[in-house]
C-alpha cells in the first residue's frame, strides 16, 4: 500500500476514533500531499510523497524550536508531536556510509573533472538512491568526494 492511501486510512481511523489531535495533523498531510499531487511536476508516486513527508517534517521541527524560543511551549509540543506522526510514515534513511559507496561508485563510473561536475554527480547519486536518502547529506558527500579529488 503507498504512503498517501496509509495516511488516508489512518486518518479515517483517527477521524472515527474521535482523536482529535491525530485527526488534524493527519489532514494536513493529506492536504500537502494532494497539493503536491495536483501540482503535478513530477508523476505522483511514494518517492513524491516522501518528499512531501520530509519538508513538512523539517517544517514542524523548525516551527517547534522557533515556538520554545518565544516561549509558547504547548505550540512547540504540537508541532513536535506531529513531527513525529510524519515521521511514523517514512522509510528508515540510508547511513552516510552507504551514500559514500554510491557517491565513490558514481565518481568512479563518471569522472568528474571537479567540483563543476557536482551536478551530474549529484543527479547519478540521487537516482541510484531514491527518496530514502537526505538530499543535503548527499550533496555534503559528493562535494567531500569531489574537493578530495583535485
Amino acid at each position: 500500500m503507498d504512503i498517501k492511501q496509509t495516511i488516508e486510512n489512518d486518518f479515517l481511523t483517527a477521524y472515527k476514533a474521535r482523536d482529535e489531535q491525530r485527526a488534524q495533523a493527519l489532514r494536513m498531510l493529506k492536504s500537502a500531499l494532494k497539493n503536491a499531487e495536483i501540482d503535478g511536476k513530477d508523476e505522483f508516486n511514494n518517492d513524491v510523497a516522501i518528499k512531501v513527508l520530509r519538508r513538512e517534517g523539517k517544517q514542524r521541527e523548525q516551527a517547534a524550536i522557533e515556538f520554545e524560543k518565544g516561549g509558547r511551549l504547548e505550540l512547540a509540543e504540537k508541532e513536535r508531536y506531529e513531527a513525529g506522526l510524519i515521521a511514523s510514515y517514512l522509510p528508515a534513511e540510508i547511513t552516510r556510509e552507504e551514500i559514500e559507496k554510491v557517491v565513490a561508485e558514481a565518481i568512479s563510473n563518471l569522472n568528474p573533472a571537479g567540483i563543476k561536475d557536482m551536478g551530474k554527480v549529484m543527479a547519478y547519486v540521487m537516482q541510484k538512491l531514491g527518496a530514502s536518502a537526505d538530499g543535503n547529506i548527499v550533496s555534503a558527500v559528493v562535494k567531500e568526494n569531489l574537493l578530495k579529488q583535485n
